[in-house]
């Protein structure tokens, strides 16, 4: 598994290979923090999960980082105050 992290003015968000990602306000964080929203790659738009739920394109792609920022444009203010719900456990069999 690998994280790929990618940081704006709203948002710290923690891309996973292994299906999810994970935002964090976009002040400095600690080891253990806990995020305030964590998604799925599917809410990325399509293209970026796989059919096996993982990541379907290379963590330090331009695809990626344009998924990432297009999604925190939209919704990462929201996420960080926890308009989207909280950080929930993903369920691979989801």
């Amino acid at each position: 598994m690998a994280r790929t992290r990618f940081a704006n003015r709203d948002t710290n968000i923690v891309v996973s290979t292994d299906g999810y990602f994970d935002v964090y306000p976009p002040v400095g964080r600690t080891n253990g923090d806990k995020p305030a929203y964590r998604g799925r790659l599917a809410e990325l738009g399509s293209g970026i999960r796989g059919t096996d739920d993982r990541l379907a394109v290379r963590p330090d792609s331009a695809a990626l980082r344009d998924a990432v920022t297009a999604w925190s444009d939209t919704n990462g203010a929201a996420a960080v105050r926890g308009d989207l719900g909280s950080a929930r456990t993903v369920d691979a069999a989801a």
